[in-house]
């Protein structure tokens, strides 16, 4: 299965294209920004090299820390880039979600490229990336990043949740018309301003938390072509630097994406599947490892064969899921395929904790956080 959606999902090249940028149009880059001071400096480096002649690049910036002063050291004099203050979010209204649409507001392009600010970017990506979209005729164009992870907790949570997401979504279908399939990556979403317009913009989906996978689904809904391909080779995402920032950022949408997605209404239902998800997580990621340490004890113990046959059973479930955990993070690039064992064992307990806390949050009404902000459940 990780083969065959890896094979079969579409792959940016940096070949030359055979259709020549002769007008290339403008394109508005938005980013949304608050409290990056650590991290956006990579990105705003990245698109000063662009090679793609005509762009603007906005950052609507809501941060309390020195972000602004880290992006005007970059930027000096560069008249492509401009610093926009956001807003006072309004009620009912995420965060981000609203960032880039009063993006969108003050943009002069044509087309309209959402990033983030964690991201970094090969010179020509931007160029190949219209390429290929003028060349498939694409509404909505997404690129699926290189995912890396640096710290000791990166290494042993995110390998995953972003392995099971990438290798057991069926990516192919993202990109055929005539499936209802519909998946995006927010680190680069670059959509027609037009097709944008048409269907509302983030003003529809304001209230999502995942509203990069909500456009996509909007924009295929509505009858556009939407396009998901691979540019792990040309472009870096570090999502999360610290254990407090896995948790809370998988935190406020495990349990969204997991079950409420679904659309399973009834509370009681939605607890049933929370349950049958963490036994399933359990019995994977975790319990192989438990049963090979209870088997080998049992087994010197007592001497039968009962327990040698186990541990057998119990070391190749092992050996299959950390194989599988490992190609995955080899074909998708996500973090080092050496802490697959680890990972396994320490970063399945971690994401059922996160799942479990996920579920707390959204079921008792407290809603859930992201950078300093507490957003309300949304059925």
């Amino acid at each position: 299965v990780i083969a065959h959606n890896y094979h079969k999902m579409p792959h940016l090249s940096k070949n030359p294209s055979k259709k020549t940028l002769r007008n290339p149009p403008l394109i508005s880059i938005i980013i949304p920004s608050r409290n990056e001071e650590r991290r956006i400096s990579g990105c705003i480096q990245t698109l000063k090299t662009q090679t793609y002649p005509n762009l603007e690049v906005l950052i609507v910036d809501d941060s309390t820390d020195h972000t602004v002063e880290v992006i005007k050291n970059i930027v000096k004099e560069d008249k492509r880039f401009k610093i926009i203050k956001q807003k006072k979010l309004p009620e009912g209204w995420v965060g981000k979600p609203f960032a880039l649409q009063q993006g969108s507001e003050n943009a002069k392009g044509d087309w309209l490229l959402f990033i983030d600010a964690d991201t970094q970017y090969d010179p020509v990506l931007i160029e190949k990336a219209m390429e290929y979209t003028l060349e498939n005729n694409l509404d909505m164009l997404s690129l699926a990043p290189r995912h890396v992870c640096k710290t000791f907790w990166e290494k042993i949570i995110q390998p995953i949740p972003l392995g099971a997401i990438l290798a057991l979504s069926p990516l192919a279908k993202v990109n055929d018309p005539r499936s209802k399939v519909a998946l995006a990556s927010g680190p680069f979403i670059l959509i027609k301003r037009s097709v944008f317009n048409k269907i509302g913009g983030y003003q529809t989906i304001r209230n999502c938390i995942a509203d990069d996978v909500e456009l996509a689904k909007l924009v295929k809904t509505s009858g556009f072509r939407l396009g998901f391909v691979n540019a792990q080779s040309m472009m870096n995402l570090r999502m999360y630097e610290r254990f407090k920032e896995i948790w809370e950022g998988w935190s406020k949408v495990s349990f969204l994406g997991l079950v409420q997605k679904r659309g399973i209404k009834s509370k009681t239902f939605q607890i049933l599947l929370l349950l049958m998800l963490l036994f399933t997580m359990f019995d994977l990621l975790v319990l192989p490892f438990f049963a090979i340490v209870i088997s080998i004890s049992m087994a010197l113990v007592t001497g039968l064969t009962f327990w040698k046959h186990l541990l057998l059973f119990a070391f190749l479930t092992w050996l299959i899921s950390t194989l599988a955990l490992a190609y995955a993070q080899r074909v998708y690039r996500i973090g080092e395929a050496l802490y697959a064992p680890l990972a396994l064992l320490l970063g399945g307990f971690v994401m059922m904790g996160v799942l479990a806390d996920s579920a707390f949050k959204t079921l008792s009404g407290r809603g859930v956080t992201w950078k300093g902000r507490r957003y309300p459940p949304v059925n």
